[in-house]
């Protein structure tokens, strides 16, 4: 339930209202970071401020600005979101408190492996991008021909 109540206004206040806004008066990247920048912090107030923290939730928050960007939807990322919250919740958040840091217990097998799964969902992330970006560009191009022909079409119409 935590997934569900947490995702939904988080989305809504900070890439609905607060980086829609930014995104008026600046570039969306720009948007994107600095409403990443803002939120990470409040993140921390219950995970702390370790860096490591601070840079994964300031990812986190980036990549759920880009997902709200591309599409000019949030409800992408309160999927995504909640998916992620959930699987937090019941697969990582119970044993949290039973792993050993690398600092006292060494770098051991499941350390590659989570470097590995890292580096193939990165590629995969940014290929996903790629491709929302590609189709957000297409649908932009098709919606700005339809509307020159619309425009055209009426134009003849007043002529005639």
């Amino acid at each position: 339930m935590a997934s569900l109540v947490s995702s939904i206004p988080e989305e809504a206040a900070f890439r609905g209202y607060f980086q829609s806004f930014l995104e008026k008066k600046l570039s969306g990247p720009l948007a994107i970071v600095l409403a990443a920048v803002a939120l990470a912090p409040a993140h921390c107030l219950t995970q702390g401020f370790l860096w490591p923290v601070v840079l994964f939730y300031f990812l986190v928050d980036s990549i759920l600005g880009t997902i709200a960007y591309l599409t000019k939807s949030i409800l992408p990322g309160i999927a995504v979101h909640f998916i992620g919250l959930l699987g937090f919740f019941t697969l990582i958040w119970p044993y949290d408190a039973t792993r050993v840091l690398i600092t006292e217990g060494g770098v051991k097998s499941w350390y590659w492996i989570h470097v590995v799964q890292i580096v193939i969902c990165g590629l995969l992330g940014l290929f996903a991008f790629w491709r929302l970006k590609s189709s957000a560009s297409s649908r932009s191009l098709t919606s700005r021909c339809s509307l020159t022909a619309v425009r055209g079409t009426e134009r003849l119409k007043d002529e005639s």
